[in-house]
């Protein structure tokens, strides 16, 4: 087993993230879109452009994800040293957690989008979660560079100076 993820997985984990900050920045214009006809005012075309992107985007990070967890299954890495029991088992949740939102999110999202409205809430309540699952993620990551000191962080591409 690799140490490491492939340098396409490392690609792929920073590409998502950059394609998540993409969903940050379009998503309000959604919410305009949506609303702006219930108050009379007409749908502003830079909004369906961002709209369009968001959707896009999230598509992407379907895909990506879909494509880092088959790279994960043939190229497998070893879990990271994680003392006790229960952190690995929460760092396996976590991660597990991860993938399912970043697969049914754009799922839902394209349910709401195109076919299914009421697919609406369970997105929202899915964007939620995500949310938590990436604090929980990087307050991990900031753990393991700041006070374990070990090469998790490298396991990603980013080599500290710092380590252990």
């Amino acid at each position: 087993m690799r140490q490491t993820y492939s340098s396409p997985h490392q690609a792929l984990h920073w590409l998502t993230l950059g394609l998540f900050l993409v969903q940050l920045w379009t998503y309000p214009a959604i919410g305009r879109s949506h609303h702006a006809p219930h108050f009379g005012l007409p749908i502003d075309p830079w909004d369906l452009v961002l709209h369009k992107v968001h959707t896009i985007a999230g598509v992407s990070i379907l895909l990506f994800t879909l494509l880092r967890l088959w790279i994960r299954y043939r190229n497998p890495v070893s879990p990271p040293s994680v003392p006790g029991r229960f952190l690995p088992w929460l760092s396996g949740m976590t991660h597990a957690a991860l993938y399912a939102v970043l697969i049914l999110l754009p799922i839902t999202g394209l349910l709401k989008a195109y076919f299914l409205s009421g697919a609406g809430p369970i997105h929202i309540l899915l964007t939620r979660a995500l949310y938590g699952l990436l604090a929980i993620h990087v307050a991990a990551a900031l753990i393991h560079a700041l006070f374990w000191r070990d090469r998790s962080m490298a396991r990603m591409g980013i080599r500290l100076p710092f380590r252990r």
